[in-house]
């Protein structure tokens, strides 16, 4: 099955609750009581809208079909209890980001974490002039959101529910993926340390800790909109 995004995930299930619109319409009176009973059920849970729909719209399907057989709700689904129990169960259908979104996130985290670091430093040394300047700070979480881009896709991946574990990498081979991504971030890096005060000039550490934190709220907003999941640094919640 290919990944998708979420807003095709989002007129997905927005179809789905008009096709089960339909479908209701369709059930004898037996199977709609079950589903009236089913809901209610349901309406005790705090399950995502998106599981409920996409398993509401299997099960008319089914009963839908069952009902030219003579097969009843029950004798597919047990009680109601017992099928709101099988959709806790049911895995959620993650949403996939664009390549430019994922490196966009994973470069506003890292920003955030490198100017509070280095903010930090600067107020705790005696020692002017030790803190980093903003064109080597944009530089590293630049280059480092691309490095964590490609570790996620071809390590960290495998961690997520649901992952077909049967292509995971060994543990010398994710060592060599990692290495090979963290070698060009460091080089990066290190000589954007090495730019002149004229194109690399150093920030007072309070204005360095406004924009680490405008840059994390910059991820979180970015994260509200396109419900990411697939970053290193937005993991999918564990059930």
């Amino acid at each position: 099955m290919s990944k998708k995004t979420a807003e095709e995930i989002a007129a997905e299930v927005k179809q789905m609750k008009q096709e089960n619109e339909q479908l209701l319409k369709e059930l004898t009176k037996k199977n709609d009581q079950f589903m009236f009973d089913l809901k209610k059920v349901l309406a005790n849970e705090t399950l995502p809208e998106e599981r409920e729909v996409r398993a509401l719209n299997s099960m008319l399907q089914a009963l839908v079909d069952g009902q030219k057989t003579g097969v009843t709700a029950k004798q597919l689904y047990g009680t109601p209890t017992e099928a709101a129990s099988k959709i806790k169960e049911t895995p959620d259908v993650l949403p996939t980001s664009s390549f430019s979104i994922l490196w966009l996130d994973n470069s506003l985290v890292l920003f955030s974490f490198l100017a509070i670091i280095t903010s930090m430093f600067s107020v705790m040394s005696k020692e002017s002039g030790v803190t980093q300047g903003i064109t080597s700070l944009v530089i590293g979480a630049i280059s480092g959101g691309l490095s964590f881009y490609f570790i996620h896709k071809y390590v960290y991946v495998y961690n997520l529910p649901g992952a077909d574990q049967s292509k995971k990498p060994g543990f010398l081979k994710s060592t060599g993926i990692m290495a090979l991504c963290f070698i060009p971030w460091l080089f990066f890096f290190s000589m954007a340390q090495l730019l002149p005060a004229t194109v690399n000039p150093s920030l007072d550490p309070m204005i360095n800790l406004v924009l680490g934190a405008a840059a994390f709220g910059g991820h979180y907003l970015l994260k509200k909109k396109y419900n990411i999941q697939g970053s290193l640094f937005t993991r999918p919640p564990q059930r």
